[in-house]
């Protein structure tokens, strides 16, 4: 009993430097940054531009990055009827979006032209996310 006690005690005192060393070395570096796509066209309804909020989680050498956020502060507003397809189908764009974590989603039935816009300047600006 007193000798397997010992053992113990004494694993736990070696492997308790061991513990800290690895946990101050794994220590995660979190950078939050908002990243600015292109202006794309949205054919003859106006222009459309994404800015999105990306956590970027470095640990030893591991990156993740997610996008946290999605804004749109260029639309397409310029007639009653753009001003009515941007409002319906930009919050859709947007949860696509931030599920799809990429550029690759779901475009919106009838507003074909904003949501291609939305997707290019959504990869526009996924690809400076990366760069940075």
């Amino acid at each position: 009993m007193r000798r397997t006690l010992l053992t113990f005690v004494t694993a736990a005192a070696i492997a308790l430097p061991v513990a800290n060393a690895t946990a101050a070395a794994t220590k995660a570096k979190v950078v939050i940054r908002k990243f600015t796509g292109a202006t794309y066209q949205a054919d003859r309804y106006g222009s459309l531009q994404v800015v999105i909020t990306v956590k970027k989680t470095t640990i030893g050498k591991k990156v993740t990055r997610k996008i946290k956020a999605v804004s749109v502060p260029l639309y397409p507003d310029h007639t009653g009827r753009s001003l009515y397809i941007s409002d319906n189908a930009i919050p859709i764009l947007r949860s696509e979006a931030l599920r799809a974590q990429s550029a690759r989603i779901d475009l919106v039935s009838g507003a074909t032209y904003t949501s291609e816009a939305f997707a290019s300047s959504l990869q526009s600006a996924i690809l400076k996310a990366h760069r940075a």
